[in-house]
């Protein structure tokens, strides 16, 4: 496409605004679509490989139920919610004991509850029961005090580490450290607090409590799932800590060699792998609709050309009489197809980056600007003025100068 064929392909675009507009419309269409959710998809994909990254490659879930399952296979989710035993602290215990060779372990269940302080109260905090081990696991800084100790695990301390934002919230303009909060009833000494953490997905991270598992059980416990978690070493151990942990609750469990696990294991690997295989179906059922209406916005461009061809045969005719050869009369309205399909390309772009930053800003699912999607939505539009006015332009240079001088 030469400079020029361009300038003329504008010209003439520009002489019916109209139609030029509703000729644009399938491809401004069809490309917004498909820049707008990959922004979207990519952009919770990199969040979420960084909120998982946070807990490490290295670290194991045994849990009562994969909640995962009830995307990828409902009914075994349900099976299992029904027959699945609940996990206990004895089964961290047991476990220790039979697994010495891990770098940490943590058990994690929560509930929510109301926390006061003097006059003060936040309702709908999470209250999570962990070990000493939990800042470790999920690396949360601390901005002030310590984690919780060994010995307040075990002697079930009423100790608590806040949020960032709860303990503002309980204790503005003071120091939280030392003060005293309540929680369903029973004082807490608060020991440390958090540093500031990002939301997750609009989900505040920020408005909790940590205690110990023993005082969370003794004090909220209403038959939570509880959470075993374990690090291995090194991420090359991942595999061989899942067989040990799966051996070592099949037996707990006393499960035949034909039985089906009764417990889920999961790691940050799996997932990565079913977040990236929901997406993708994602992608292929947007790219399936967006193709419709892309193919759709081709055969409209096709039929404007040859509308074109029929109301500029006299000036084919004339530029042939002129000396204009074949191939510059299919150029010229090739050149027209393709600036016409890329106008609509670029504009759908900038309307999809638009939209998906303008979710963005109004609600927690994030998004991110990708250049091979800019690339790709701008090359197919490219390749569809290519494919839908390879024909009108054809035609065109087909046409006979005498009888096209002829035509009214």
């Amino acid at each position: 496409m030469t400079t020029e064929g361009i300038r003329v392909a504008l010209a003439a675009l520009t002489g019916n605004k109209l139609r030029t507009f509703l000729t644009l419309l399938g491809n401004i269409v069809g490309t917004m679509a498909v820049i707008a959710v990959v922004s979207l998809l990519d952009g919770i994909d990199l969040y979420a490989r960084q909120e998982l990254a946070a807990e490490g490659a290295n670290v194991v879930t045994v849990s009562r139920l994969d909640h995962f399952e009830m995307l990828t296979d409902f009914d075994s989710f349900v099976q299992a919610y029904r027959h699945n035993p609940q996990l206990e602290w004895d089964d961290l215990l047991y476990l220790r004991d039979r697994i010495p060779d891990v770098e940490l372990h943590d058990v994690v269940t929560r509930r929510r509850a109301t926390v006061r302080a003097d006059d003060r109260a936040v309702r709908g905090v999470g209250i999570e029961g962990r070990t000493e081990t939990f800042s470790l696991v999920e690396s949360i800084e601390l901005s002030g005090g310590r984690t919780i100790s060994p010995l307040e695990v075990r002697r079930r301390k009423p100790v608590a580490v806040l949020g960032a934002d709860l303990a503002v919230e309980l204790f503005p303009g003071v120091d939280a450290i030392g003060r005293t909060v309540k929680i369903a009833g029973r004082h807490f000494r608060v020991i440390g607090v958090s540093a500031p953490r990002a939301n997750q997905l609009g989900v505040n991270r920020n408005r909790y409590a940590v205690i110990p598992y023993p005082t969370f059980d003794k004090s909220l416990g209403d038959g939570s799932d509880l959470d075993l978690k374990f690090s291995a070493y090194t991420p090359d151990l991942v595999p061989d800590l899942i067989e040990e942990l799966r051996f070592a609750m099949r037996l707990r469990h006393g499960l035949k060699p034909s039985e089906p696990d009764d417990f889920a294991i999961t790691t940050r690997d799996r997932i990565l792998s079913i977040w990236e295989g929901i997406s993708a179906a994602v992608f292929r059922a947007l790219v399936g609709l967006a193709s419709i209406s892309l193919v759709v916005g081709g055969v409209v461009l096709m039929n404007v050309m040859l509308v074109a061809v029929t109301e500029r045969t006299r000036e084919v005719g004339l530029r042939k009489a002129l000396g204009a050869r074949r191939q510059d009369i299919l150029m010229q309205f090739l050149t027209e197809s393709i600036t016409l399909s890329l106008l609509g390309g670029v504009i759908g772009v900038l309307l999809g980056f638009g939209i998906a930053a303008t979710i963005s800003a109004f609600t927690p699912v994030p998004s991110a600007i990708e250049p091979w999607s800019v690339g790709a939505g701008l090359g197919v539009t490219f390749v569809i003025g290519v494919l839908f006015g390879t024909y009108p332009a054809t035609r065109a240079a087909q046409l006979d100068p005498v009888e096209a001088l002829r035509h009214e």
